[in-house]
């Protein structure tokens, strides 16, 4: 009987092929009509929106490649960088101001992002990075929840209006003490 290894649940149930990550080589646009581009949202399906390194927006089609079994070391999701092929032969929905429509041919990891910025260098890749800061920041303060409770609250509320009115501390017995003197 096999032995685990691995470790996990139904380890041993995996295809040994798949088991084994190989470090292959770093894929780059050479051909007509790839390009590097950002994934911005998944659609649904196998669509996903993504901007070109111009900015320019395109409609991704996750092939199948990328699906099932594949998805594992290929997830895609906000702010994944990808290199897509476009399709050439449609032009008349490109024309009318529509998006380009193109197939992901690769999905780039972590690692693979630093390697591609070193090796590319006649690429821009300033709208990637600031797109990154965008998904991984909090757009607005407003958007913050925080749990109180009343109590807690109406503490806060009495520290912030002594403090904003001068810097003198009232005890229990009504006595006033000035903080500066101290």
């Amino acid at each position: 009987m096999v032995k685990n290894n691995t470790g996990g649940n139904k380890a041993k149930g995996f295809a040994r092929k798949n088991m084994v990550k190989r470090d292959v080589a770093l894929r780059i646009a050479r051909e007509e009509g790839e390009i590097y581009a950002q994934a911005v949202k998944i659609m649904g399906g196998r669509i996903a929106s993504a901007i070109d390194v111009e900015g320019n927006p395109l409609r991704a089609h996750i092939r199948g490649k990328f699906s099932g079994r594949g998805k594992r070391d290929n997830f895609i999701g906000p702010g994944t960088w990808l290199l897509v092929g476009l399709h050439d032969w449609q032009t008349a929905n490109i024309k009318s101001g529509g998006v380009k429509d193109c197939d992901i041919l690769e999905v780039y990891n972590e690692t693979d992002k630093e390697r591609l910025k070193n090796s590319v260098t006649s690429v821009k890749w300033d709208k990637f990075i600031a797109n990154e800061a965008k998904t991984l920041c909090v757009k607005n303060e407003d958007d913050i929840l925080e749990f109180t409770d009343e109590v807690t609250q109406e503490y806060e509320e009495l520290i912030a209006s002594h403090a904003t009115t001068n810097n003198a501390i009232i005890t229990d017995n009504g006595e006033e003490i000035d903080v500066d003197d101290i």
